[in-house]
């Protein structure tokens, strides 16, 4: 992390000030992430991230929207936001000591049990949300199974071959597997508010508590969505998973195969961005419910 006295632009300390009402001491150039990040110290003490895009990038105001919707509808801990556009996002800092640990798990299950205890009448949400920096498709439906199909496993399955990362073959296979779904995959109760990306990174702790949780990419879901990582992607233990079915009891079904069907929407989000490390896990899921 690069210190620097303040290497914002008198633009960029205009909004900073003007948003959260105190005056910029100093910042720091935070390295990584798809937006140019900095953490700023005001005049009250209080810490701040500034980001700005990387090039054409328009999805800041997005990534603002869902952290303030989620900080104030839920109970879910997310940091304070104090401005967000497309050219700048400001939020609270985050003081953490590390990701997700199993003293924290249960703690993380309850919060994740308490958000998707919050309902809707339908599926998807009011926009389009980010996962893996790509916009997914929010558009609202009555019932989950077509939602996920259409909006989850071919949208991401077209970003793949859009991208050349599968070819006509595999992207047919994917569509049979789709015709045949409903074997698999039932219809929630009721639809559940999830966090949409869920792995020990996204839960950020400090001394064995959790602080917030960060990447969200939400939208109203089957609430097993949540889980669409194995446990061997996640980093989650058995104990977060006990912990979170004394809540609320997964269904039948969902580790035998459901966990391995909503698992080919971040297989496929990876492929098309370019990891072809998933691909073995892509065959195996084909393999095994599309042949």
């Amino acid at each position: 992390m690069q210190v620097e006295k303040n290497p914002l632009s008198a633009d960029l300390t205009r909004i900073i000030e003007r948003a959260t009402k105190q005056i910029v001491l100093s910042a720091a150039t935070l390295a990584g992430g798809r937006a140019n990040a900095k953490l700023v110290v005001l005049s009250g003490g209080r810490q701040v991230v500034v980001k700005q895009p990387k090039g054409k990038d328009g999805t800041l105001a997005v990534e603002g929207a869902v952290i303030d919707y989620l900080k104030k509808k839920t109970k879910l801990p997310m940091p304070t936001v104090y401005y967000a556009g497309n050219d700048a996002l400001i939020h609270d800092y985050i003081v953490a000591d590390g990701v997700l640990t199993p003293e924290a798990e249960p703690e993380a299950a309850t919060l994740l049990a308490e958000l998707h205890a919050i309902t809707a009448d339908s599926y998807g949400f009011d926009f389009d949300t980010l996962f893996k920096e790509r916009l997914q498709n929010n558009a609202k439906a009555d019932r989950w199974v077509p939602f996920f199909i259409e909006n989850r496993l071919l949208a991401a399955a077209r970003a793949a071959i859009d991208a050349g990362k599968i070819d006509s073959v595999v992207f047919g296979k994917l569509e049979k597997l789709a015709q045949n779904l409903d074997r698999y995959l039932d219809e929630p109760e009721k639809p559940s508010l999830i966090h949409g990306d869920i792995w020990s990174s996204s839960v950020l702790c400090l001394n064995g508590h959790v602080q917030a949780f960060v990447d969200p990419a939400i939208y109203f879901a089957d609430s097993e969505m949540e889980f669409a990582y194995s446990s061997e992607q996640s980093g989650l233990s058995g104990a977060f998973f006990r912990a979170y079915n004394e809540i609320r009891p997964f269904r039948a079904g969902y580790f035998e195969y459901r966990q391995s069907i909503y698992s080919l929407y971040p297989v496929l989000t990876a492929l098309a961005a370019g990891d072809m490390s998933v691909l073995p896990r892509l065959e195996g899921i084909l393999k095994r419910f599309g042949e």
